[in-house]
């Protein structure tokens, strides 16, 4: 049989409070007699009985964290800083991946209240109004939301300010002499936050540069998305000669197929792409593209969430801005030189 904290107690010779309090990190224990404790659970292989904590706790001690793609390297940054986050506070993680799918996304969230978690951490809520629900339940989970969108969602939001970070994006193409600039563009619908479009927008409006939808094309997110987008684009004339694409993944995707037609990358079209995942920075790729803090929103959200849980009850609105990162894709040479167009 597995060996119970009473069994520890008695081969440490400690009472079994004195026992737990070791076991859990709570409360003072002498280290001559947390020593004890230690050498017996070590020798008796104890475990501690994770239903027997959460019944007592009333506490789970798990987080769910929703993203829509994992197969993005972007989400693995995310998840990554997330559970190390919650990983040092004695939380772990289960993972729901929605696909961009709003049927896939309730059914994983229901199955993360049906487990119980004390909280979750969801970017970019397709099913805003669930988020809102959960959050304001008597007895249900903490809900802190990543978002690209203004408005708060749940009792926390992180909210990242894409439409500034599409804004230098597009903008520092103009500032390289670009005129015709294409997008390929976040998905339509209510559902998805349009503020790398707005950012693309404003951007050409306060160039006074006129805005041809022909040169909107709507992608999805997700492999293949942007290869599909950027053949709409280029059967435009005269060509675009740049691209900006809202995010890596479809970014990458679209200077490959500018490749396979002949075109080359900056000189006859640069590209530029949003989120600054590691697959950017490799060579032959040289993505410039704006940066997400990645780490930081993935910590600052479970350090949020946790804290909601130790009655630090106050909801929290806080924005964390992208910067530009410039490589070679756009056209811009590392020592200062712009290609000459």
């Amino acid at each position: 049989m597995a060996a119970t904290i009473k069994d520890v107690a008695k081969l440490a010779n400690v009472a079994i409070s004195t026992a737990s309090r070791v076991i859990n990190n709570s409360g003072y224990v002498s280290d001559e007699t947390r020593a004890r404790v230690e050498q017996a659970v070590k020798e008796l292989d104890y475990t501690p009985n994770s239903i027997a904590r959460s019944l007592k706790q009333k506490s789970t001690y798990s987080l769910g964290l929703v993203v829509t793609d994992i197969g993005n390297p972007f989400f693995s940054e995310v998840a990554q800083a997330v559970e190390r986050a919650a990983r040092e506070q004695g939380y772990s993680v289960l993972l729901v991946n929605t696909d961009g799918k709003a049927e896939q996304e309730r059914d994983g969230v229901d199955l993360l209240v049906a487990k119980q978690v004390d909280g979750i951490i969801w970017y970019s809520p397709i099913n805003s109004k669930l988020a809102e629900e959960l959050s304001q339940r008597k007895s249900g989970p903490v809900i802190v939301t990543i978002t690209g969108r203004r408005e708060p969602i749940g009792t926390h939001t992180i909210h990242i300010n894409d439409e500034i970070g599409a804004f230098e994006a597009v903008n520092h193409l103009i500032r390289l002499g670009h005129t015709r600039i294409g997008y390929i563009a976040e998905p339509e619908g209510p559902e998805y936050p349009q503020e790398r479009l707005h950012g693309y927008l404003r951007s050409l409006q306060e160039a006074k540069l006129p805005v041809d939808r022909s040169l909107i094309v709507r992608g999805d997110y997700q492999q293949g998305g942007g290869r599909k987008a950027i053949k709409e684009i280029l059967k435009n004339r005269p060509l675009p000669t740049a691209i900006f694409a809202a995010n890596d993944l479809m970014a990458v995707e679209a200077i490959q197929y500018a490749r396979e037609i002949g075109l080359e990358v900056p000189q006859d079209l640069a590209v530029v792409g949003f989120d600054d995942i590691m697959l950017a920075g490799l060579r032959g790729i040289d993505l410039t593209t704006v940066a997400q803090p990645k780490y930081e929103m993935g910590q600052e959200a479970t350090k949020l969430l946790i804290s909601t849980l130790k009655k630090e009850k106050a909801s929290r609105y806080i924005t964390l801005l992208p910067s530009l990162v410039i490589r070679r894709s756009c056209g811009y040479r590392l020592k200062g030189s712009a290609v000459s167009w």
